[in-house]
């Protein structure tokens, strides 16, 4: 029988039987909670924001310790995602969250673009080499290579598929970059974000999340999780005037 790691552990405990006092003990009083479309900032706000979860079953099918994936079921419900932290003193002091559940979201307002540059190619190159975190997973660095040629390059012979064309279909000039990686055996968890345009003016940002297995230079298997409800919350959101 195969262990679970905490993390594994605590998202079933929270989950199934609502065990949500864990969180006094699971995470830091100053833990922040990322999406894409914002942070929640402190363990209280965390707590608040799962008592508005309905219980479900959860099956975790990838465990790479500080990063886990998961399918959950929810009345007639059944959705996708994937959980990324970092700890201090063994507590969760950062966790990123993808969730790709169809539900109506509100997006924050945003302020009207300062005059800041298009992210896309003139921004961000697509150079044969990926600008990568000083800490990024040795053992992930061939498969990121391999996907910033296809995705920021637009070498679609070497990696195709439907979640990246519905992207590149709306937001033509999407830039990819990786954040983070994690490697058990032959799979690489990776954390990614995407920036673009969509054809309305909207900027966007996404964040990404793939677990992708990777022997002999090639993926075999995949699990990508991408918030598409935050890309309609952010597309239709309101701007803030700065006339009131």
């Amino acid at each position: 029988m195969t262990t679970l790691s905490p993390l594994a552990e605590l998202e079933m405990a929270l989950r199934a039987t609502r065990a949500l006092g864990q969180l006094a003990l699971s995470h830091a009083h100053r833990v922040k909670r990322e999406d894409s479309l914002g942070f929640l900032i402190g363990r209280d706000a965390i707590l608040a924001d799962w008592t508005r979860e309905e219980a479900g079953i959860v099956t975790i099918t990838h465990d790479l310790g500080e990063m886990i994936a998961f399918d959950v079921q929810q009345g007639a419900m059944t959705w996708q995602g994937h959980r990324w932290i970092t700890r201090e003193d063994g507590r969760i002091l950062r966790e990123t969250v993808v969730e790709n559940r169809a539900q109506t979201r509100v997006a924050p307002p945003a302020h009207p673009p300062l005059g800041e540059l298009r992210a896309g190619q003139g921004q961000f190159p697509a150079t044969n080499t990926p600008i990568l975190p000083n800490d990024f997973c040795p053992q992930a660095v061939a498969l990121a290579t391999l996907l910033h040629q296809a995705w920021n390059g637009r070498a679609l012979n070497l990696y195709n598929t439907a979640w990246l064309n519905s992207i590149l279909t709306r937001l033509p000039d999407a830039t990819f970059y990786f954040e983070r990686a994690l490697a058990q055996g032959d799979q690489i968890a990776l954390l990614w974000r995407v920036h673009g345009h969509h054809h309305s003016g909207q900027r966007i940002r996404l964040i990404g999340s793939s677990v992708m297995t990777w022997q002999n230079n090639a993926i075999l298997e995949e699990a990508t999780c991408i918030d598409f409800s935050a890309m309609v919350a952010q597309v239709t959101r309101d701007l803030i005037s700065y006339d009131d």
